[in-house]
This record gives C-alpha cells, structure tokens and sequence, in this order.
C-alpha cells in the first residue's frame, strides 16, 4: 500500500508573463499622463492661477518649531489680516528681529495666544490681529482651524514632515496644485446647489486671492488686487460671512444674545489670563486692530462695536492696543475686497505703524 505522502503529484510551476511590448505601454502611459497633466495645468493657469506654495497645516507647524529653539521671537498671530497686511521685511528692517508669522485665514487667535502662554520658555512679544467677529467666535472654523494647526504641529511625524519639504519643491512649479480651490474635494464643494427645505449647503468662501512663502509671509495676488470683478464677488462672500448666524434652535434672540454675553466674558478673562502669563515671563503682548473698509466696516461697527470688543480686550487685559482708526498715518488706506490690503499698501502701512508700535514695544 502506498504511504499517503507518495500519492500526491507534484508540479512544475511556471509564471506565465503576457507578451507585451512593456517599455512602449510605459512611453505611451507616460505620454499620456502628460499630456493631461499639462493640459489641466494649462488650464488652471488660464484662470489666473500662478505656482504657489500651498498655506498647509505642515507649513504652519514648520513655523511654529522655530519658537522652541528661539524662543525670544516676536510671532505674529490672528486671521487673514494679520498674515496679508504686515511686512515681516519692513519688521525685520526697523527692530532686527524677524517675525514668526502664526496667523492663519478665518481663525480665533485665541488658542496660539494660549499656547504661547503655556511654552515654558516663550518670552518674546506677541502681536495679536484682531477680528473682532473671529475673535469672539465661540466655535465652528474659527476655532476648530487653529486646533487643528496646533494637532499638526504637536503629532508632526518624520514622514509628515520629509513629505512637506517634496511638496514645497513641487508645488513652486505646477499651479494645478493649489489645495485652497483645486482638490476634487475642494471642486466638489464648490458646486452650488440650490439650498432647500431644512438642508442647506455651507456658506460659500472666498476663493484664492493669496498666497504665502516659506516663512508664511502671505499677500494679496496681484490679479485679485487689480480685479475689480473677482474685488466685488469677494465682498459680496464676505456680507453672510460677518452676519452674526440667527439664534440656536430653542432659544430666542434675547436668551441667544445673554448667552453670547457670558462667552464674551469668559472669553475676556480666557485672554487676561494668557496674557498674564505671558508678561510673568518677561514676554509681552499687542493687540493691533487692522483696516477694514466699505461695507465691511459698517458692518463690523453695527455687529461688533468698539465700545463693546475691542475696548474691552484692553480694558481687561491692560495690553497696550493699535486702532489703526486712531492714528492719521494709518488711516485712509483702501481695502480692494474691503478686508485686506495690496502688497503694496501693506508694505507702506507697516512702515507707518512701526513708530507706534517700536514704542510700545520698548515700554
């Protein structure tokens, strides 16, 4: 009787490979992609987008390293305005220290100011851009962007960060890169439909009109500053953007308004307390409130009056401030989209707020 293992056959396997021509199917893929590639950046180029490094949470966490090892730098926080409309070079120029530039779009500074506060060693002067809508935003964007930015900076792996440096050398050559409106993500949320019966899409932002550099010195793209059209779709973005949202579901004007009330407050004592520790470290900070013009600035007067934000920071924290309503030499500066200034006119703003903030600065 045959034992069990000498009845099993055995096989001779060979890997049978398709005969194909490999090296003209890989030419003719990479023709191909090519082609589309070129085609799509072609495309994009025509819409007036330009190569440009992309304003990414890796570019943002890259910057915020520097404060550990040099932790006396003075870091600019706060939304947009803050990132368009000083000139880190003129900066640089007038006090020998360069700026960290910390501010990111559409973000309630509230959580970098905190996070300085709690850097062991950071003693430098923090400039604090304020929006007084953001500032007081009590959640959505506002606060969830920079809380994802310090999660970046926190958690950022070696991988996370060998793929930053590629990325930045690719995206200074192909524009189709740009993930603030080119992502299919990004594409797909741009279509609009229709608004209807208890479902309605997100507010719709501006589209790219900035850009940024290594260091996050951000400006205003030539084409949007001397585009009058895409000037006033971009108002026209920012008139809900500034509208205060209608009170939650269940509550009235009134309660939602008390409500709002006691987070303005909180929020207040929030900033006294980092500003505090921040000054017990040898540190300072500086509120500098940036031009807004037309419609905007109505709106932000009627919204969030002076009186009532802005004046109150200061009275709370007893951090020196800058209107720029409150000087001469910073007045009468126009806003192409109402809410920044040109490359231009923020570099001749910032030449005229040094003197004042030079003094402060040395008090």
């Amino acid at each position: 009787m045959p034992s069990s293992t000498s009845s099993f056959k055995t096989y001779d396997l060979k890997r049978i490979y398709p005969k194909h021509h490999w090296v003209a199917l890989a030419l003719w893929t990479a023709l191909f992609s090519s082609v589309l590639i070129g085609g799509w950046e072609l495309y994009v180029r025509s819409l007036q987008y330009a190569p440009t490094l992309n304003d990414s949470k890796d570019l943002w966490a890259s910057r915020r390293t520097v404060i550990d090892s040099e932790p006396k730098r003075t870091v600019l926080i706060g939304s947009s305005r803050m990132l368009f409309d000083l000139d880190m070079d003129v900066y640089e120029k007038e006090t020998g220290d360069r700026p960290v530039q910390l501010s990111t779009v559409g973000t309630n500074p509230g959580l970098y100011l905190e996070d300085l506060a709690n850097h062991p060693d950071y003693s430098g002067t923090v400039i604090v851009g304020v929006v007084p809508g953001l500032f007081f935003a009590p959640g959505g964007p506002p606060v969830t962007s920079p809380s994802e930015h310090l999660k970046r900076y926190q958690t950022w792996s070696p991988t996370q960060k060998f793929s930053h440096q590629v990325s930045m050398i690719i995206e200074k050559w192909f524009a189709f890169l740009n993930e603030s409106d080119l992502t299919l993500t990004q594409l797909l949320l741009n279509l609009k439909l229709p608004n209807r019966e208890k479902v309605h899409g997100p507010p719709e932002l501006p589209p790219y009109f900035h850009e940024v550099d290594e260091e996050r010195q951000g400006g205003m793209t030539e084409f949007a500053a001397k585009n009058t059209a895409l000037q006033k779709r971009i108002q026209q973005i920012w008139i809900p953007l500034f509208t205060p949202p209608p009170p939650p579901k269940g509550q009235t004007q009134e309660q939602a308004k008390v409500e709002f009330g006691k987070f303005v407050e909180a929020n207040l004592q929030k900033t006294k307390a980092n500003v505090d520790r921040i000054m017990e470290k040898g540190g300072r900070v500086i509120f500098v409130r940036l031009p807004s013009t037309g419609k905007l600035r109505e709106m932000e007067n009627t919204f969030t009056p002076r009186e009532h934000f802005w004046d109150r920071i200061l009275k709370t924290t007893k951090a020196p401030g800058i209107h720029f309503e409150d000087y001469e030499a910073l007045r009468g500066f126009d806003c192409p989209e109402w809410s920044h200034l040109n490359r231009q006119d923020a570099t001749e703003f910032t030449k005229r707020l040094m003197p004042v903030l030079k003094e402060l600065i040395r008090k």
